[in-house]
């Protein structure tokens, strides 16, 4: 009976030992397949929780949305940028450009009827100039167009050139126009304060006048 019990307990004994030591190795086996479903939740978002999709995609969808946004305004500012740094419209802008007007619209104490004038202005000459700068891009390519040929065309790309001179000659002078329009719609005292802030515009500034310039903004 002796032998009978203690080959009983030792038999219970070789049972939970092997039941303790066989769960950390179920516990291995299972772990990589735990780990791929999560991975494969996480690559695919069909698996995914519905709030989480929402979350991911509202985030991917904003952050297209911003990259459409900053081409689009490189695109047009790169237009813009070429207009502040025309030495013409540059040293022009701070005497009556509709832009510098309506941006200091508080110390001019600009009235509403003012301002809508002003914005008028502001929008009829920023449509001017949008042709206009389109039709120089086209001239751009034609003289590029012309390099590239085996014999180029010197007499055309003189052409081109001085189209383009014309054109920017007329930008500026429509420039000039709207900003002596602009300067009608002010009454002497604002001209005063006018003549104020043209003096004191972009002072200790590196390219005074083309710091600030508000043409088209």
């Amino acid at each position: 009976m002796k032998k009978l019990h203690f080959l009983l307990a030792s038999l219970t004994l070789i049972a939970f030992l092997s039941a303790g030591l066989l769960q950390p190795v179920l516990a291995q086996h299972k772990t990589p397949k735990q780990g791929t479903e999560r991975m494969s939740m996480m690559q695919d978002p069909a698996n995914q929780p519905l709030k989480t999709q929402a979350k991911t995609g509202g985030m991917q969808g904003k952050m297209m949305m911003g990259k459409g946004k900053m081409m689009g305004m490189g695109h047009i500012d790169s237009g813009m940028m070429q207009m502040k740094s025309d030495p013409v419209m540059g040293t022009l802008h701070q005497f009556g450009c509709p832009g510098f007007l309506l941006k200091n619209a508080v110390q001019l104490k600009l009235t509403d009827q003012q301002k809508q004038t002003l914005n008028a202005l502001k929008l009829e000459f920023k449509k001017f100039a949008i042709k206009i700068q389109a039709d120089i891009k086209v001239a751009k390519l034609d003289i590029k167009e012309a390099m590239n040929a085996d014999s180029p065309n010197f007499k055309k790309i003189k052409a081109s050139v001085k189209t383009i001179n014309t054109l920017q000659e007329e930008l500026r002078t429509n420039f000039l126009n709207t900003l002596l329009k602009a300067r009608k719609v002010l009454n002497a005292d604002q001209l005063k304060t006018l003549k104020t802030l043209a003096a004191n515009c972009c002072q200790g500034m590196p390219g005074k006048g083309m710091m600030h310039h508000q043409m088209m903004k």
